[in-house]
């Protein structure tokens, strides 16, 4: 079942599958980061950096579909 995300929180799966772990999360996203992290959506990389699962990924796809 895919989770129902908030315009937020696709907006935070689109800018973190764009950079990944490679820059730290915007400030904006700190909301929605905690909830993501929480649904296995995204993983913790490093400080201040996360990364996609591959159910962040599913769920990121079914929304272009």
């Amino acid at each position: 079942m895919t989770p129902i995300l908030s315009p937020e929180a696709i907006e935070a799966l689109k800018w973190i599958d764009q950079f990944g772990d490679s820059r730290p999360v915007p400030a904006a996203f700190d909301d929605v980061v905690y909830a993501l992290l929480n649904e296995g959506l995204i993983y913790q990389a490093a400080a201040g950096r996360v990364d996609l699962t591959a159910d962040g990924r599913s769920v990121l796809s079914n929304e272009y579909d």
